[in-house]
């Protein structure tokens, strides 16, 4: 059989295609001679253009358990660079790759015995590398089943804990080089940490949040409502005077998110509704402050407020497509509550789920 790509350059060459059949020989040892011929099954997976499946190979690599002094781990090390490179150099799409973020996500939750609390974490190093590397409106996440079995897709911190916690090797430092590897790849830069300042504002500062709300919504929303409903909900929602009738009429509370030396970079408004309830209206940062934590550290003033209101639960709306936004409020301990559909005019309807969490 003809190859049909190059070499993968982090892989044992092969000089001629490693059948299935090598692996299966291996009956149900996961010992090193099993994970060489993973690597050397992935290479020549890789070369007959089949990456998808090159990436399954490395995936039962990671099924075995090997101590750290084992010789071959020096010689073909945990395949987290080597699967990096993958997503970093995708071939051609006639070359079938899948979903590598939704695949690892799928293998975390899902996982089976021996070793499957290590092996789910390894997948979701993986799957932390899939997020890294592939653009989420065309790798989106398995958000349905996000929703009915209440996953909540873990943060950096929490891999390392658990593969610093689990490991029998050097899973910790294979995944942060192969990190490191692929943020330069790419060019990306790290996020850094700023200081901040979240003030209520009264009704003289409303233009502001309009302003805002112009930069955000055209970069977050397309792919998740049309353009024609990103223009209808700004101008039916956005007008200055509408907001200050809601802070007249419903209590409604507004606070613009500052950054030292950057000004006004978000916004938000809560409300009180019973019983003891504070709903989030609106909660959004321009995109260049995505992963920065000032979302989270948002929320918390959120949780402050309700307090000082007397209230006992936070609530939002977040529409059912907006992934990165679903992440952020399962990390941040909200819990599905319902799905929710609402004419709001003009033919639109927002299609959301409704969140939940205790003020604490």
């Amino acid at each position: 059989m003809a190859f049909l790509l190059p070499p993968h350059p982090l892989l044992p060459e092969v000089s001629q295609p490693c059948e299935a059949a090598e692996l299966l020989a291996h009956g149900a040892r996961r010992d090193a001679a099993f994970y060489q011929t993973c690597h050397r099954r992935a290479q020549s997976l890789w070369q007959q253009g089949l990456p998808a499946q090159a990436i399954l190979a490395l995936n039962r690599a990671l099924s075995c358990a090997l101590p750290a002094e084992e010789p071959v781990l020096q010689r073909l090390p945990l395949p987290y660079l080597p699967l990096a490179w993958i997503l970093a150099h995708r071939p051609a799409p006639e070359f079938f790759l899948g979903n590598p973020r939704r695949h690892w996500q799928h293998l975390a939750t899902r996982m089976v015995p021996p070793h499957a609390e290590l092996r789910t974490w390894r997948a979701w190093a993986c799957w932390y590398l899939a997020k890294t590397a592939l653009p989420e409106q065309e790798f989106p996440p398995d958000l349905q089943q996000i929703r009915q079995e209440g996953i909540c897709e873990p943060r950096r911190q929490d891999i390392a804990h658990h593969l610093s916690a689990l490991s029998p090797a050097d899973d910790l430092m294979r995944w942060h080089a192969a990190l490191d590897w692929l943020r330069a790849e790419l060019g990306l830069k790290a996020k850094s940490s700023t200081q901040h300042h979240i003030r209520r504002i009264g009704p003289q500062e409303l233009p502001v949040v309009e302003k805002l709300a112009r930069q955000i919504w055209p970069a977050v929303y397309p792919g998740i409502i049309s353009q024609a409903q990103i223009d209808y909900m700004l101008t039916v929602w956005y007008q200055p005077s509408a907001m200050a009738r809601e802070m007249e009429l419903r209590g409604t509370w507004f606070a613009l998110i500052e950054a030292a030396g950057h000004g006004p970079v978000g916004y938000l408004s809560l409300e009180p509704q019973q019983p003891g309830i504070c709903f989030i209206n609106k909660l959004y940062l321009l995109p260049d402050w995505h992963g920065c934590g000032l979302g989270a550290i948002a929320l918390e003033w959120c949780r402050q407020a309700a307090r000082q209101m007397g209230l006992t639960r936070l609530q939002l709306r977040v529409n059912k497509a907006n992934a990165p936004a679903i992440r952020a409020y399962r990390r941040a301990g909200f819990t599905f509550v319902e799905d929710i559909c609402t004419d709001i005019g003009s033919g639109f309807v927002m299609d959301d789920y409704r969140l939940e969490c205790p003020v604490g």
